[in-house]
This record gives structure tokens, sequence and C-alpha cells, in this order.
């Protein structure tokens, strides 16, 4: 792999999964890095070779801005797109969610209130329910023994 096939490939890893300050950040971090290795002498397969996969760089970024930056991850895109495309049937945006975005987080949060108020509710609704039932199974109970009882 070269200098600008790794750069690439951390750019397209990176490409809608942050913002371009990001990237652009990032890029110019790993370009800076692997030109000032390759001025101390190293040579640019071993610069490489010791930075790993770009894969894995930009998903330990992505993570990480996801961490810092919930709002990163949820930004609109507007690009000119094929006709036909997904992105044509919504008005070409296209939104983003992950599990680090603040808004699935707090929509977790949301059902898992709702859940627990509806279990609530139907606890006290069954409770309500024995409460006028329950002498009425009893009574029923007793009429059906004497009934079998008495042979009726």
């Amino acid at each position: 792999m070269t200098k600008r096939q790794f750069m690439e490939e951390l750019r397209s890893s990176l490409e809608g999964m942050v913002s371009q300050a990001v990237i652009q950040e990032n890029m110019n971090y790993y370009e800076d890095y692997i030109n000032e290795q390759i001025r101390n002498g190293k040579n640019e397969q071993d610069v490489l070779n010791e930075l790993g996969s770009p894969r894995l760089i930009a998903r330990s970024i992505i993570d990480a801005k996801g961490e810092d930056d919930d709002h990163v991850q949820t930004e609109y895109y507007e690009e000119e797109q094929d006709e036909g495309t997904p992105e044509d049937m919504f008005g070409g945006n296209t939104h983003i969610f992950t599990m680090n975005s603040t808004k699935f987080k707090l929509g977790c949060l949301l059902s898992v209130i709702i859940f627990i108020f509806i279990i609530y509710l139907l606890f006290h609704v069954f409770s309500a329910m024995m409460v006028v039932l329950g002498p009425v199974i009893i009574i029923g109970v007793i009429v059906a023994l004497i009934m079998k009882i008495t042979g009726r």
C-alpha cells in the first residue's frame, strides 16, 4: 500500500461518519506524520506498516468523535444523486443515526419509560379488577360447590 492509497482509504472510511472538519484534521495529521517519519529516515512502507489499517484508524476516530461530538453523526448531507436512489425519494437528505447519537439514546430512554408506565397501568387495572371480581369469583366457586354437593 502506498501513502496515497492509505490516505484515500482513510478518507473514504471517514466520509459520512464524521464532519468534514474532523476528516480534514485527521487527513492533515496523518499526512504530516508520514512525511515527518520519512524525513527522519524511515521507509514509507515501514511507516504505513507501523500505522496499520486505515480502516481501523478510521473506526477509532469515528468512535472517539461519537463519544465527544454526538451531533456530528447526525448531520444532513445534501448531494446530487442519480435518479431512482433512496435519497431521491426523501428529497436528497440522508440522515445518519448511530447508537452514539443523542437522539437515539433519548429515544431508547423514552421507550423504556413508556414501557414501565404501561406495565404499571396494567398492574393497577388488574389489581382493581381483582378487588371487584375477587368476591364474585369466591361466591361463584361456593355456589358451584353447593350445586355439585346438592346435585342440582
